[in-house]
């Protein structure tokens, strides 16, 4: 019997490889999960192959393109799955979670302000998919991605856009503390309170909103970091992950400290410098009504670049006022926040423990803590199936953390939109909703 699935295994393979072999020479590579693979190897122009190293071109970092496809937008032929976890196991981290989950308390988490997708057919008992954005955005970034993808799922599911902390409409609730345990609590209480609504809209008719008790989490840049924590928190709440152009690592703006040589060259000193920039922005002293006003600004040798300028614009709101000595601009964004936090948002935590190599640095003088903290990351797992999309031009996932992201999620795939920055699902969004598709159809 093993010699024969293997035999059927190895034809299957051979079928697909035949079918892919006019465009692209294949390779093909151990997959944890066989359905998943075998689905994305059969029904799309993907090839699958080992690699020694990613690209090390310099991306644009922190460049957002225009939201919809350019001419030069790369074509399904640039997919490029490069890397997989290991087999699949048992949890051996059960005991583990059950140790170090903490319940939330109302106060310590806030109340998310989010978008409904829902699909045009009656209402899906398949769970739900949360979209998560990255650092200055919102959850209007994923809105015409989320449109498109609940119109084309062969299983239709609702879909959520939502405000992560200190951003977008959660202007109810600044908050001076943003690590990634807190903002994915903030999800986990949107999860929560979701499954509430629908358990209390499904009552009586057979439907009790089951499925609402989890989530496919969809993150990009720093919501990736947060789907990330929320998954290793949490991994019963979670049935799948996918992680947009971004590894749970450390990332640092100064070249002499991040491993692995480089430094600045990911884009995150780009990224520090332009919060810290834009945030010295004082609407007030400034005398600006419109946001041309401080478009102007941001064009004189802050940001030169007309698309990041937008893109931070979108989080200047022009109001309407009649008072005279008010300032008709609101920035719909916690500033002094987000710059007294940057330092975490660079990191990785879990559970409200550092979990990225900083904190095995500042261990080091006490061999117990850094002992501990090894043993911490060797038992945190999410064992879940779990998709890497990595811009090709960017700097932002790199080889040398392929160990680390292996280590948290075992059962993991890493493709590659070639041609594209950190920006995927806005240079590439055709590309990424095939992606996303084969991922949630599997």
């Amino acid at each position: 019997l093993i010699k024969y699935n293997k035999l059927l295994l190895s034809k299957t393979y051979t079928m697909a490889a035949r079918n892919l072999r006019r465009t692209t020479r294949s390779r093909v590579g151990t997959a944890p999960s066989t359905a998943f693979v075998l689905l994305l190897s059969l029904q799309s122009s993907l090839f699958l192959h080992q690699v020694s190293s990613l690209q090390t071109s310099l991306p644009s970092c922190c460049r957002p393109a225009s939201t919809t496809p350019t001419s030069r937008r790369p074509s399904s032929s640039s997919w490029n799955i490069i890397r997989f976890g290991g087999s699949r196991t048992s949890s051996s981290s059960q005991l583990y979670q059950q140790k170090i989950t903490q319940a939330y308390s109302t106060e310590d988490v806030v109340e998310l302000q989010y978008s409904e997708f829902l699909p045009p057919s009656a209402a899906s008992s398949n769970t739900p998919v949360i979209f998560l954005h990255g650092l200055l955005g919102n959850k209007r970034n994923f809105a015409s991605l989320a449109s498109s993808l609940s119109t084309q799922l062969q299983n239709p599911r609702p879909i959520y856009t939502i405000d992560l902390r200190n951003h977008g409409e959660n202007t109810h609730d600044w908050r001076s503390s943003m690590s990634y345990s807190e903002m994915a609590r903030d999800v986990l209480a949107f999860m929560d309170k979701l499954a509430e609504s629908n358990n209390n809209n499904h009552d009586g008719d057979g439907n009790d909103g089951e499925h609402y008790q989890k989530a496919v989490l969809v993150g990009h840049s720093m919501g990736g970091k947060v789907a990330q924590s929320l998954a290793l928190m949490h991994p019963e709440r979670v049935a799948g992950l996918v992680v947009l152009d971004i590894a749970p690592v450390r990332y640092y703006s100064q070249p002499n400290k991040e491993k692995g040589g480089g430094g600045d060259d990911s884009g995150w000193k780009a990224v520090e410098e332009i919060v810290r920039s834009v945030a010295q922005i004082d609407l007030h002293e400034g005398g600006y009504t419109t946001k041309r006003d401080v478009d102007a600004v941001l064009r004189r040798g802050m940001l030169e670049d007309p698309a990041l300028r937008a893109f931070v614009l979108t989080n200047l709101e022009q109001l309407r006022t009649s008072e005279e000595n008010e300032v008709p601009l609101r920035w719909k964004i916690h500033w002094d926040g987000i710059v007294k936090e940057l330092d975490r948002i660079a990191g990785f935590d879990v559970h409200d423990q550092v979990m990225d190599d900083s904190a095995v640095i500042d261990d080091n003088d006490d061999d117990d803590g850094g002992e501990a903290m090894i043993q911490q990351k060797e038992q945190m797992k999410y064992e879940g199936d779990v998709f890497f999309i990595h811009g090709g031009a960017s700097r932002f996932v790199r080889h040398s953390y392929i160990s680390t992201i292996a280590s948290f999620f075992p059962n993991h795939m890493l493709t590659t939109i070639r041609g594209v920055g950190h920006w995927v699902h806005a240079e590439a969004p055709d590309d990424t909703i095939a992606l996303l598709k084969k991922y949630l159809d599997r």
